[in-house]
């Protein structure tokens, strides 16, 4: 039966067991995914891990030098992506069965390894990140030979993953199954978005909470001033990171060029800091493209702005990524005191997540008259503006602050 347990109980007379950090990568400072995890592991502390990162060869770790007192061992494989075997008719039945083989194999020495590892290490259980095709099928498999329980982070939904890394339909069915069994024998799981968390209760009995990162929040009182320093003859909208929906990014540019780039009486200027963009104007257009940034730069420039842009992809083939994961992109967003113009599909985790907890305003569609109406309710009314602002803090402050991240951590990492 569901359990939809949000994180944030009291923990404190519980005990934090040593953890062996089982994951697709160690903590650092190289992606969202490493960063999230160093902060995990400092907030419970370096001594109670010991990490092994399972990755590919060519995977490049950028270790962070305050966890430098961290026990981390990385192993690499080449089973993390699909292989091409033959061609013709029978070319993906073919890689399917070589693939299983060559899987099963590695799988059986990877678990070796790792077990001995772990007693070596004297962990008393397993934290699992669930972010590729082998940690899907190790998670269970490492904690029921080390007989400790399992506790799982998920952060992307395994359908996603494993079409990205090519694999046909008969091995993502068999490596969808590993991922469950690691779910159903985990005693906790952690996801990132409420419609994982409904999504997954069919699969264990574990509870099931959100853990989302945390950020420290600024002032208040200094957030709320810094709007004062705003541009007044234009509207200034921001965007940084990935762009991973071309799609929505397109109908944006499509609906400022049929409003000649004019909202509410103001022309409307985009700030774009991503190592690269895709253009598309039939107008004469107002884009700052600064190439990428770093992140005091990119928070420095977008609490410049009005609002920031936060797109999701329209299309088919992303659908599982629109709906179950959720943007570490938002939290940064947020923590600047600034309305966010969401711009995703109806069905999607940020879209549900806006109707609980706006913070600005949405756009369901790629057509050019929602977007426009979108942004015009957000930044056509003063009132409306400052009230999305404050709204905004707000959400930051509940939902993604620093105590909430670490609150989410305890319960994940502790034992009853």
């Amino acid at each position: 039966m569901p359990h939809a347990q949000a994180f944030g109980q009291d923990v404190s007379v519980r005990v934090i067991p040593k953890s062996l950090l089982l994951s697709g990568s160690a903590p650092g400072t190289g992606h969202v995914g490493e960063i999230i995890l160093g902060d995990i592991v400092r907030r419970a502390g370096l001594d109670r891990f010991h990490c092994v990162a399972v990755a590919s060869a060519k995977s490049c770790w950028c270790p962070d030098p305050s966890l430098s007192g961290l026990a981390v061992r990385g192993f690499t494989t080449d089973m993390l992506r699909a292989k091409r075997w033959g061609g013709g008719k029978w070319g993906a039945a073919g890689s399917a069965i070589h693939y299983r083989t060559g899987f099963q194999a590695e799988l059986s020495k990877l678990t070796q390894a790792i077990v001995a590892e772990a007693k070596a290490a004297q962990v008393g259980q397993v934290f699992a990140v669930l972010d590729n095709a082998m940690m899907f099928a190790l998670a269970h498999r490492v904690a029921d030979r080390l007989g400790v329980p399992l506790v799982s982070l998920v952060w992307d939904p395994p359908e996603y993953l494993l079409r990205q890394a090519g694999f046909d339909r008969w091995s993502r069915a068999g490596l969808l199954q590993e991922f469950q069994r690691s779910l159903k024998a985990s005693r906790y799981v952690a996801v990132v978005s409420e419609t994982m968390q409904d999504a997954y209760a069919r699969y264990t009995d574990a509870p099931i909470g959100i853990l989302r990162h945390g950020l420290p929040m600024p002032d208040e009182t200094a957030a709320s001033d810094s709007c004062v320093d705003l541009p007044q003859d234009e509207w200034l909208i921001g965007f940084a990171g990935t762009l991973y929906a071309p799609d929505a990014w397109k109908a944006l540019l499509k609906a400022l060029d049929q409003a000649d780039w004019q909202v509410a009486g103001r022309p409307v200027r985009l700030r774009v800091m991503t190592s690269s963009i895709i253009l598309a104007n039939r107008k004469p257009a107002r884009i700052d493209y600064l190439g990428f940034r770093s992140t005091e730069e990119v928070q420095a420039l977008l609490a410049g702005c009005h609002a920031s842009y936060m797109p999701q992809p329209f299309v088919a083939h992303l659908r599982d990524l629109c709906r179950y994961s959720f943007p570490t992109k938002l939290s940064n967003y947020l923590v600047l005191g600034r309305p966010v113009f969401l711009h995703a599909p109806p069905e999607g985790a940020l879209s549900a997540f806006f109707r609980s907890h706006p913070f600005g305003a949405s756009a369901t569609s790629l057509e050019p008259e929602g977007i426009l109406q979108a942004l015009e309710a957000l930044l056509g009314n003063a009132e409306a503006y400052t009230a999305a602002c404050a709204s905004a803090s707000r959400v930051a402050r509940e939902q993604f602050s620093t105590p909430v991240f670490h609150a989410a951590v305890d319960a994940l990492l502790a034992t009853a």
